[in-house]
């Protein structure tokens, strides 16, 4: 018994070496005139949702999807920008390499708006492809956000979501889970 476990033990030491150890993590903050504070906005002021990054193994590609909601606020109101978004709205902005093909080459950062209509839950989705480069590690970074004014007191609830084609929050080749700091909870007031 005690060589079984002993065998076992040095196995599980081989394994934990040979592969590479990767991790990375999104994390979300907010900015803008209604912020009060990191878990706190004002209802009817402008607030941007950052995602932030953070990595430290090379991927090729990647999905993230998230999930807007509450239980007692009915609509959000997406403002609306002609500068450089990635939708058509202007609302979605993307930075350090997410805003053009410099990582993601193959057709930049792609953006999927499902019932990205004002009226709670909206679902938003991130995607892109690096087909000749590599998404290299990098300390935390503000890679995307959006903007939107809450449009009610209450409680808004921002989350991961399943979103296709991955069906997971997925940096790809190899295939990592990144770890997500949410659901973050916000206190909206008058």
């Amino acid at each position: 018994m005690l060589r079984i476990s002993i065998g076992l033990t040095v196995f599980a030491v081989i394994w934990l070496i040979a592969i590479p150890a990767m991790a990375s993590s999104v994390s979300l903050g907010v900015s803008g005139p209604g912020v009060v504070n990191d878990s706190t906005i004002k209802a009817g002021e402008k607030v941007s949702f950052d995602v932030y990054i953070e990595n430290d193994a090379e991927f090729t590609c990647f999905t993230l999807g998230f999930k807007i909601g509450s239980n007692d606020i009915v609509s959000v109101t997406h403002l609306a920008d002609s500068g450089n978004g990635k939708n058509p709205n202007g609302d979605i902005k993307a930075f350090n390499g997410f805003d053009d093909a410099s990582i993601w080459d193959l057709g930049g950062m792609h953006v999927v708006e499902s019932n990205w209509d004002g009226k709670l839950p909206e679902l938003v989705g991130f995607g892109g492809l690096a087909a000749f480069k590599k998404y290299m590690p990098h300390d935390r970074l503000k890679t995307m956000s959006w903007d939107m004014s809450v449009d009610s007191p209450g409680t808004l609830v921002v989350d991961s979501s399943f979103f296709p084609p991955g069906g997971l929050w997925v940096f790809g080749q190899p295939k990592h889970i990144p770890e997500w700091g949410g659901p973050y909870i916000y206190l909206v007031v008058e």
